[in-house]
């Protein structure tokens, strides 16, 4: 083995060891905590909010599946992958399936606030919560049918788990992965971009009816009547301009440290056929590892990323933390009764 081969190994092994351990536990916990806040809390009557919960259950099983089988390979040096057929191919299955639906619902949010945040009436009326359910439950049963053929495609060979080489499956494969990876990156900046024209062309709009009505802008004194519904329209407001922070905030994130896993999979793509020598195939490897987990670092910080970017779900976090720590001194005081 060459100089450069054992320092890229070694490099891996203390990745492995010290980084993808806390991204991992870390990562475990956010996506745990962002499906309860989105599901117990005032949250959940949020259309979008059903995205947030299936795209957090779709990156614990890329965390499990991924980062977990990495972590178990670089502590013990043996690989869980290779030790049976069975879990090859049902790891690789839930472990693409976790990475592809993350992706498909992230471009399903952006649709959604693209639609939200529209002029157009028609348009604004399409995002709402049976076109949601329904969607969720269509596309996440068509993703689990077609990638079926992973756990027909995929065998171990060469101690490794791969796509059967000796058909043309391994090319089939190919472009999935190239389209799975591309697609999403330009759904995302598409309607990003018209989400971001539309809230400007929203605000250009609000500052016209206001130069035309400017009596809409002074101060009325209302019926006590009508305070109660409107503080309720004025949270429910809220409420969805911080789901729509949230939405574009994890966009962008998304999108930054996808880009090189995606020029991975490209560059990997045309050079598939390639003679390579031993030091090339143990940069390669690198390469890939290393666009690996900037994908486990997305999944695992998405939590501190709500946390930090929205007031609306930092409340909904204590307010369950404080529901959480009533039930149990209630249990722990029913304990000391007995």
């Amino acid at each position: 083995m060459s100089t450069l081969a054992e320092q890229l190994q070694k490099i891996l092994l203390n990745i492995s060891q010290y980084y993808l351990i806390p991204i991992f536990i870390v990562g475990i916990f956010g996506n745990i905590f962002n499906g309860i806040v989105f599901s117990w809390s005032t949250l959940r009557n949020n259309r979008c909010s059903l995205y947030f919960i299936i795209s957090s259950m779709a990156q614990f099983f890329v965390l499990i599946f991924g980062c977990l089988f990495r972590i178990i390979v670089s502590l013990t040096g043996f690989d869980l992958n290779v030790s049976s057929l069975f879990i090859c191919k049902f790891r690789t299955y839930l472990f693409v399936n976790g990475i592809i639906l993350s992706r498909h619902f992230l471009c399903l949010i952006s649709i959604d606030r693209w639609m939200v945040t529209s002029t157009n009436v028609s348009i604004r009326n399409l995002s709402n919560l049976r076109m949601t359910r329904l969607l969720t439950i269509i596309s996440t049963i068509i993703w689990l049918l077609f990638n079926i053929h992973l756990l027909i495609g995929f065998h171990i060979e060469h101690n490794s788990c791969t796509g059967n080489s000796e058909t043309f499956y391994l090319s089939f494969f190919t472009f999935f992965s190239l389209f799975v990876s591309l697609a999403p990156l330009i759904i995302l900046m598409i309607f990003t971009t018209l989400t971001l024209r539309n809230i400007t062309n929203g605000r250009l709009m609000r500052r016209r009816n206001q130069a035309v009505h400017p009596a809409a802008t002074v101060g009325v004194v209302l019926p006590t009547l009508y305070v109660v519904p409107q503080q309720r329209q004025r949270r429910l407001r809220n409420q969805k301009n911080q789901l729509l922070r949230l939405s574009m905030i994890q966009i962008i994130v998304y999108i930054l440290p996808n880009i090189p896993n995606t020029m991975y999979t490209v560059y990997a793509s045309i050079t598939a056929n390639y003679n390579k020598t031993n030091d090339q195939i143990v940069t390669d490897a690198f390469m890939n590892l290393m666009t690996s987990n900037l994908l486990y670092t997305y999944c695992a910080v998405i939590f501190f990323l709500y946390t930090l970017v929205s007031v609306t779900f930092r409340k909904e976090c204590w307010s369950i933390c404080r529901r959480f720590q009533k039930k149990i001194r209630t249990i722990y005081r029913g304990s000391e009764q007995l």
